[in-house]
């Protein structure tokens, strides 16, 4: 290569990444080495500052990366010393979530750095990630500069592109190229009134041009974890995060940095605390508050139930009471009275309609905060528990009606209790069944893949059907 804009061994005009493509990959020329060992193949990336080429290192025996300063900046002292800055800032950084140095020199006058290959993707090519996945990558991230800033490096620039995810799924920061040492013996290369970095990931005091601060990264990994879930950037006023991440992403992108994370360390702690619960299960509060409302439901289905049976029971009433709209008239008595068959019972309808208001408003604010904790998901394939556990309790009231007919002719006493013991197992199978729906429509489970829920429910009212229709049966006016 050559720092004139012409490549030394053949000639040609270079690009802007100051390497000559025809002598990589013309096979009568001897492959392009640098200081003797490390032979460079092919681009694999390019940035602002540089363009980075696959290597391979004949001393090591390994595979590189080498980074060139482009030709029109090299020629530029400032951007010179920027560069030669990244080497030592990297090579000073021992981390396994930071891009390891282990050369640097120059070749006929054009600068590069010899770091370790990542054999891997930037997050930019793999956005949108679903939430714990990107909480993974920001404590991992967080643990890099937790480490650089107790080295007195500011990286300035983290962005999707800087930050690069192996084969084996570990997080590797790159690109130190406009890294400010902030320790006391640090010349700075970058003007106060200049900003380096991504605009869009820059804190506001970072674009005012106020000196290098770690949490001004903090602000930039902020950025970066709401593109990673949402694949948009948090603009203007953007829409919440599920749960307590929403909460962390925001104190990161606070305007004064007094109210973000004092450091890397309390926003790791905080992303890992922000974690959703484990897909099969829940915690005990939240399983207490679907418990609490499916019992609301339960309550609802019985109250109807009950302003239901009233309704299509028949009795004998007088005839002042058969009223318009409320009662069809029936069969009338020889003395006078009317036999309703059916009728609209207003108060125990009213009662179930109040108590079918507030198990709508129930189950209406659970979602809300199902949504707001993210802890809604789409797991179609997951069982319900709960569902067989209603099919248990089909059978067991099933056992209960016929263990009633058997020894009622026998004993007065078991007989008089056992209806007692079926109606607390009816509301029971009630409850189950509604825990049951609300946590298969929490998980976006189809019903009809619940087979159990409803042979079990259909079971646990079979008796009380049964019976009703005898009663029926043998009903007649006195």
């Amino acid at each position: 290569m050559s720092a004139g804009g012409l490549c030394a061994r053949c000639g040609a005009a270079l690009p802007a990444s100051g390497v000559c493509v025809r002598c990589l990959y013309e096979r009568e020329l001897p492959p392009l080495v640098l200081g003797g060992s490390i032979e460079v193949e092919d681009e694999i990336g390019r940035g602002g500052m540089g363009a980075v080429y696959r290597a391979q290192h004949r001393g090591l025996g390994r595979r590189v990366a080498v980074k060139f300063l482009p030709p029109a900046l090299a020629a530029q002292t400032a951007f010179r010393e920027r560069f030669a800055r990244e080497a030592r800032a990297l090579g000073r950084l021992d981390h396994p979530h930071i891009v390891g140095v282990h050369d640097c020199g120059e070749e006929d006058g054009q600068p590069y750095i010899v770091m370790e290959y990542v054999d891997g993707a930037p997050l930019a090519a793999q956005m949108p990630l679903p939430v714990d996945r990107a909480l993974a990558i920001g404590a991992q991230v967080c643990d890099a500069l937790a480490y650089a800033h107790a080295h007195g490096v500011v990286h300035r620039d983290i962005k999707p592109d800087n930050i690069l995810v192996d084969a084996a799924g570990r997080v590797k920061v790159a690109d130190f190229g406009i890294a400010r040492l902030v320790d006391g013996d640090a010349r700075l290369i970058t003007a106060p009134e200049q900003t380096a970095g991504t605009p869009h990931y820059q804190s506001p005091e970072a674009l005012a041009g106020a000196p290098p601060d770690p949490r001004m990264d903090l602000y930039a990994l902020g950025v970066v974890l709401y593109q990673l879930i949402t694949g948009r950037l948090p603009l203007g006023d953007f829409a919440p995060l599920p749960g307590r991440l929403d909460g962390v992403v925001r104190r990161a992108l606070a305007t004064d940095p007094a109210r973000r994370y004092r450091d890397a360390d309390e926003m790791r702690r905080a992303l890992q605390g922000a974690a959703p619960a484990p897909a099969t299960t829940l915690p005990p509060d939240e399983r207490t508050w679907i418990y609490a409302v499916a019992l609301l439901q339960a309550i609802s289905c019985a109250v109807a139930l009950w302003a239901l049976l009233l309704s299509v029971s028949p009795r004998v009433v007088a005839p002042g009471e058969v009223l318009p709209l409320i009662m069809i008239p029936g069969e009338r008595l020889a003395d006078g009275r009317i036999v309703s068959w059916a009728r609209f019972e207003t108060w125990p309808t009213l009662a179930a309609l109040a108590t079918f208001v507030v198990a709508i408003t129930a189950y209406g604010a659970l979602r809300w905060h199902w949504r707001r904790a993210g802890i809604e998901e789409h797991a179609p394939d997951r069982r319900v528990p709960e569902a067989r556990l209603v099919l248990y309790t089909g059978f067991l009231s099933c056992a209960v009606y016929v263990i009633g007919r058997l020894v009622k002719p026998l004993d007065m006493l078991v007989s008089t209790y056992l209806p007692l013991i079926g109606g607390v197992i009816e509301i029971v199978a009630l409850l189950l069944l509604w825990v049951s729906i609300l946590e298969a429509w929490r998980i976006g489970r189809p019903l009809r893949r619940e087979p159990a829920l409803w042979i079990g429910f259909a079971l646990a009212i079979a008796a009380p059907i049964s019976e009703f229709f005898v009663y029926l049966s043998r009903w007649h006016p006195e």
